[in-house]
């Protein structure tokens, strides 16, 4: 989930310069597109990470709540090349990278 970026919203206090806000800020066009789709945007990045061409994928939780959105998202399968593409334009760049 990024430290909370990739989730509905930050789930403790952190500072308007933190990198961990700048990152959320970054992702609003994620959180757009999560709604637009009508899906949790933490389950719609657990489906992005499942559906990587990857061997091992941790899925850090802290609370039974999270634990049911991961168990939500490997039950739904992975995402369609097409919205792979459009998680994938909803990020903002890193300025300067």
């Amino acid at each position: 989930m990024q430290a909370g970026a990739l989730t509905a919203a930050i789930d403790r206090p952190l500072p308007p310069d933190h990198p961990e806000i700048r990152d959320y800020e970054r992702a609003a066009g994620f959180r757009r597109l999560a709604s637009e789709l009508a899906v949790d945007p933490a389950v719609l990045a657990h489906r992005y990470a499942l559906s990587l061409d990857i061997d091992t994928l941790v899925l850090g939780v802290k609370n039974r709540n999270e634990l049911a959105a991961c168990i939500s998202a490997g039950e739904a399968g992975p995402l369609s090349a097409e919205v792979m593409e459009r998680v994938d334009r909803s990020v903002a760049p890193i300025p300067g990278a």
